[in-house]
């Protein structure tokens, strides 16, 4: 850990900083000293001991924003962290607590927030970082930089595991799903004859008879029997989509101590829209797993509303990341 820090003198003489007990003031000059060089601190029992710290003391740093909400495991935050100090690229060594800092984000003033509704965001702060923590090129274009990258990389997510994965992985994935999908149709019959039905009234004719009618006249009616086939696959995979939705509402539910409703429109289009471009249930669930692992370390994310707006901001992202790594593993 570097031997060195900066607290700059517009935090130090601010009204909210003056204002504070003295311990608590001692208290943030410790917690910068030992902050790693992200502005993480994950152990505070040496500095309570230096400085006879307290619960109240935490609590008013907190109230003044200068620290943010610990995590279940004790780490914190050091909120302007960045706006104070700069690590040279050659010496600065990541935080060791990357799944708190994924829930993170930069402003404009280089402080950091857990609110991605807040309107001076540049951007994640793990895609600030990976873009080299500029702090030179003005926040407003970094913003639309970041607005540009994520809406390019939404456009290239895989469309098939074997894009992103070796060979073997990608063929046993494909046999894991092709089973999941018999499984699916097997436990649905009542779906489907429902589905058939519908599309017999629109036709006026029975199931069995467009069936057999595409069938029998294979030749001349190619063109008919196609339009008829689409239509069927088309509804079938429609309800399969909607299947999988309702699956990882299901799967999510049953591992949160909150209920996020199915009606939720804005996250069933996520779920909708990674199904979509083509990855696998599985992938998603991991995708889940890994926001859950992070979310129940943050109490702000114990809520219905605030969890969903969390999966919703980056579950397209965890799933990614997951893939990218069972491919990198194997």
């Amino acid at each position: 850990m570097a031997e060195r820090r900066m607290i700059s003198r517009k935090i130090a003489e601010d009204d909210r900083f003056v204002d504070m007990h003295p311990v608590s003031k001692l208290l943030y000059f410790y917690l910068v000293l030992n902050a790693d060089d992200d502005g993480f601190v994950g152990s505070v029992k040496m500095i309570n001991f230096l400085t006879n710290a307290d619960q109240s003391n935490y609590d008013e740093l907190l109230e003044n924003n200068l620290i943010l909400e610990p995590t279940k495991n004790g780490v914190y935050v050091i909120t302007d962290w960045y706006a104070q100090n700069k690590i040279e690229p050659k010496i600065y060594k990541a935080t060791e607590y990357l799944s708190v800092r994924a829930l993170l984000f930069i402003k404009t003033n280089f402080a950091y927030t857990t609110n991605p509704d807040e309107k001076d965001i540049i951007s994640p702060v793990d895609y600030w970082i990976k873009q080299g923590r500029d702090k030179k090129t003005p926040p407003e274009i970094q913003a639309q930089q970041y607005l540009e990258q994520f809406q390019e990389t939404s456009k290239k997510v895989p469309r098939s595991v074997e894009e992103t994965s070796k060979k073997v992985l990608a063929q046993n994935r494909l046999d894991k799903n092709r089973l999941d999908k018999s499984r699916l149709e097997q436990n649905r019959p009542d779906q489907i004859k429902k589905e058939k039905i519908n599309i017999d009234k629109d036709n006026n004719t029975s199931t069995s008879s467009i069936y057999n009618n595409a069938t029998t006249e294979n030749k001349g009616n190619s063109g008919e029997k196609g339009g008829v086939d689409n239509r069927v696959n088309n509804q079938l995979d429609t309800n399969h989509n909607q299947d999988t939705v309702s699956s990882l509402f299901n799967y999510l539910n049953g591992i949160s101590t909150t209920n996020i409703p199915k009606d939720n429109k804005r996250l069933a289009n996520v779920f909708d829209m990674l199904i979509h471009n083509g990855y696998e249930i599985e992938d998603i669930q991991l995708g889940i797993d890994n926001i859950m692992n992070v979310a129940n370390q943050m109490p702000q994310y114990q809520n219905e509303q605030s969890l969903a707006k969390l999966l919703i901001q980056h579950l397209p992202e965890y799933t990614k990341q997951t893939l990218e790594r069972s491919s990198s593993n194997d």
